[in-house]
């Protein structure tokens, strides 16, 4: 596993580099001085020593891609597009907006550090949390929320399903997590107005269904019954009520009156 903020890099990285280096570099990339490299220690037949130079050899990877994917990627995903209702442009505005960190914050504390916490758990979950809101809110970064919210329809199962899946299977809340899909539904409705400030790109998205989403009478109903997005769960009762929830406070706490 590997994890670096690697934004896409601006029109003027190119000349920063002509002048540093002297060279000219047509693949010229900036990245986030945090640097992380996790690799499952079994091999068949010996290893370089990575760990001379900061790769972490470890038994099992699971933990440490299992953080990634639910305290980085889908906090990621929240500040991206609580950010983008709320008029932001770039990641580090959204982390810094005390509305979209809570909504974060809660996310990560109520809902997924209790779905991965465990006496075998060598990860610090809650140093991890911290780590991740300041690393989104440094501002040299400059990530946008336009490369963030790329590609959201294959987010939602991949990064926040599965804390849903999880806590429904144990019969616990998911108010926290929900707000993730509440957010994105009213960035789908801006997306669907033509009113996002920004192209937004979805490999992932049928760009009728998602319309019909947003059309139909009963937005949150049809979102929590498309089964791209929640697999099993589609339709499940106790998720649409979550959503249903969540987005009213969306509504009430996060779009500027």
């Amino acid at each position: 596993m590997v994890d670096r903020i690697t934004p896409r890099p601006p029109a003027e990285l190119k000349a920063r580099v002509k002048a540093a280096t002297g060279r000219d570099d047509n693949a010229a990339l900036g990245s986030e001085s945090y640097l992380q490299w996790v690799i499952e220690d079994n091999f068949a037949a010996g290893r370089p020593a990575w760990e001379k130079v900061g790769a972490e050899l470890v038994a099992s990877v699971d933990p440490y891609e299992e953080a990634k994917i639910r305290l980085l990627n889908a906090t990621h995903s929240c500040i991206a597009w609580g950010g983008t209702l709320r008029g932001h442009e770039y990641i580090h505005e959204g982390a810094r907006d005390a509305v979209v960190r809570k909504l974060a914050f809660d996310y990560a504390t109520d809902d997924v550090i209790p779905c991965l916490s465990g006496p075998n758990n060598p990860v610090d979950l809650t140093a991890y949390r911290d780590m991740v809101l300041e690393r989104f809110g440094n501002d040299a970064i400059r990530d946008t929320n336009q490369r963030v919210t790329a590609d959201s329809f294959s987010k939602i199962p991949g990064f926040i399903l599965p804390t849903i899946r999880d806590r429904l299977a144990r019969n616990e809340s998911i108010d926290s997590v929900a707000v993730l899909p509440a957010l994105f539904l009213e960035f789908l409705k801006r997306w669907h107005a033509e009113k996002l400030p920004f192209q937004y790109h979805d490999q992932s998205m049928d760009p009728k269904a998602a319309h019909a989403i947003v059309q139909a009478e009963d937005p949150v109903k049809a979102l929590c019954a498309d089964r791209v997005l929640w697999q099993e769960l589609a339709g499940d009762a106790r998720l649409e009520a979550a959503v249903r929830k969540a987005l009213a406070r969306v509504q009430k706490d996060v779009i500027p009156g």
